[in-house]
C-alpha cells in the first residue's frame, strides 16, 4: 500500500492525471495533445498519469480543482490572444494558483524536479493552508503565427495565420542572472496563455523572502509585458510576446532528442534505453596526440540541452582506453595527466554525469593533484589541489543547473554522491 503524495495517509494508490483528462476529450482539429519531457516524440496522445495519489484526494479536492481549470479554459483559454485581441481575464486567484501548482507538482513528480520545494505546497494545494504571499504568478501570451518561411509574425484576428497554439505544456523555465537554491520557476501553457510560477521555497532555512525584491527586478526587466496575476481576480490580457512558430522553434530547441535532433550516436543510444551505465572511453591515441577533441565534443553534447542533461545525469564513467599492458597507475603516466588537466579546464561539469557507483571523479581529481607514492606504498596527494577541483566542479555543478533549471533535488543529491566518491579510500 502506497503513501498518498498529497495527504500522506497509507491508501491504495489511484492515477492521477499530469495533464487533466478532460484536455484530451477537447476535440480541436489539431495535430498537438500534451508534451511530456521525459517522452520519445515530441507529442504525447495518451493521457499522462502519475500512480501516488490515493482515491479520497483524487475524487475529491484535486478534481474539484481540474473542473475549475475545465470552466476557465472553455471561457478564456480556449480562445486564441491575437495581436490585437482586447479582452479581459477573469479568474478565482486562489483556485487558479492551486490549480497550476498541482499540476506543476504531479510533473515534477513524473521526472524528479522541483520535488524538494513543491512538495512543501501539498497542503496549499489542498487548501489547509493558505497561499504565500510571496507566490508569484505571471501571464504571458502567444500569438497564432501570420506569413511564410522567412517571415513570421503575430497574427491579427482575421489574418491567415499559418499556425495556431494549440498545446498543454508542463514544465521549467530559467530566469536569466538570477540564481537561487530558494526557487522553483514552473510553467503551465495552454494554448496562447502561458502561466509561469515563482514558487519560494517555504522550508525554515529558506532565504526566499530575503531574495524577494532582487527576484522581482530581474524578471521585470527580463519579460516587461508580463503582469502578474492580482489577488482581485481580473486582469487585462497582455498583448502577445511571440507567435506560435517562434515559441515552438525555441521549444524544440530544448528537447533535440524528443525530436530526433541529436548527432551523437552514443547519447542517442543511451537516451533510448534511459537507464544505465554509459561508459565512455578515452583513447590513447588522442591523449598521446594531445588530442581533447573528441572526448571534448562527446561530453559538450551532455550540457547541450536539459532534456540531454537529465536524460544522462548519474549515468557516466569515464574510463582511460589503450594502457591495459602498462603496469603504471594511470596518475603515473605524465601524458594522460597532461590531457585530463586540458580536458578538465575546458570541461569542468563532471558531478552532475558520475554515476555514482563509479569512481572516475575520484580519478580525475588524483591526477590533478600532483599525486606521489611514499614509502608505505600510498598514494600522497596535494590537499589543497583537491579541495580546488572540488571547489570547481560545485561552482560548475551550480551552473549548468542553472543554465538548464536543474532542480534544487537533483543539485544536492549529485553533490552528496560526489563527496562520497571523492572521500571514499583517498589517503592524504
Amino acid at each position: 500500500m502506497n503513501i498518498c503524495s498529497y495527504c500522506d495517509k497509507k491508501k491504495p494508490a489511484t492515477r492521477e492525471h499530469i495533464i487533466p483528462s478532460w484536455y484530451y476529450k477537447h476535440e480541436r482539429d489539431s495535430e498537438d495533445t500534451g508534451f511530456m519531457e521525459r517522452a520519445k516524440g515530441k507529442i504525447v496522445k495518451t493521457e499522462l498519469v502519475i500512480r501516488d495519489v490515493c482515491e479520497d484526494c483524487n475524487n475529491n479536492v484535486l478534481s474539484d480543482l481540474d473542473s475549475y481549470g475545465k470552466k476557465l479554459f472553455f471561457e478564456s483559454f480556449i480562445n486564441y490572444v491575437y495581436k490585437d485581441t482586447k479582452t479581459q481575464l477573469h479568474y478565482n486567484y486562489e483556485q487558479l494558483a492551486r490549480w497550476l501548482l498541482k499540476i506543476s507538482y504531479n510533473s515534477a513528480r513524473s521526472h524528479d524536479s522541483d520535488t524538494e520545494i513543491l512538495t512543501q505546497y501539498r497542503r496549499i494545494i489542498t487548501g489547509s493552508e493558505p497561499l504565500p504571499d510571496h507566490l508569484m504568478v505571471k501571464i504571458l501570451t502567444i500569438a497564432p503565427a501570420a506569413g511564410g518561411i522567412y517571415s513570421v509574425t503575430s497574427a491579427t484576428k482575421g489574418a491567415n495565420a499559418v499556425s495556431h497554439p494549440d498545446w498543454f505544456r508542463v514544465g521549467v523555465f530559467r530566469v536569466e542572472d538570477f540564481d537561487t537554491m530558494y526557487w522553483a520557476f514552473r510553467h503551465v501553457t495552454i494554448n496562447s496563455y502561458s502561466f509561469l510560477l515563482y514558487v519560494p521555497d517555504l522550508s525554515i532555512s529558506s532565504r526566499a523572502l530575503e531574495e524577494l525584491k532582487a527576484l522581482q527586478q530581474v524578471v521585470n526587466k527580463e519579460i516587461k509585458l508580463s503582469p502578474a496575476l492580482s489577488r482581485a481576480g481580473v486582469i487585462d490580457v497582455p498583448t502577445p510576446e511571440i507567435d506560435s512558430i517562434s515559441y515552438n522553434m525555441n521549444h524544440l530547441g530544448n528537447f533535440p532528442f524528443a525530436y530526433g535532433l541529436i548527432k551523437n550516436e552514443t547519447i542517442e543510444a543511451a537516451m533510448e534505453n534511459k537507464i544505465g551505465l554509459v561508459n565512455y572511453w578515452i583513447d590513447r591515441t588522442d591523449i598521446e596526440n594531445k588530442d581533447i577533441s573528441n572526448a571534448l565534443a562527446f561530453l559538450n553534447d551532455l550540457v547541450s540541452s536539459r532534456e540531454v542533461c537529465m536524460g544522462m545525469k548519474e549515468r557516466i564513467e569515464i574510463s582511460i582506453h589503450g594502457y591495459d599492458d602498462d603496469a603504471r597507475e594511470i596518475y603515473e603516466i605524465p601524458e594522460v595527466v597532461t590531457f585530463l588537466k586540458a580536458l578538465d579546464e575546458e570541461w569542468p561539469y563532471w558531478m552532475l554525469f558520475q554515476h555514482p557507483n563509479f569512481r572516475w571523479l575520484q580519478i580525475l581529481a588524483v591526477c590533478l593533484s600532483e599525486p606521489k607514492n611514499n614509502k608505505a606504498g600510498k598514494v600522497e596527494f596535494n590537499p589543497e589541489l583537491i579541495s580546488k577541483c572540488m571547489h570547481k566542479w560545485f561552482i560548475s555543478l551550480n551552473e549548468i543547473c542553472h543554465k538548464h533549471a536543474i532542480s534544487l533535488t537533483i543539485n544536492k543529491r549529485v553533490s552528496a554522491q560526489a563527496n562520497a566518491i571523492m572521500t571514499k579510500g583517498l589517503v592524504g
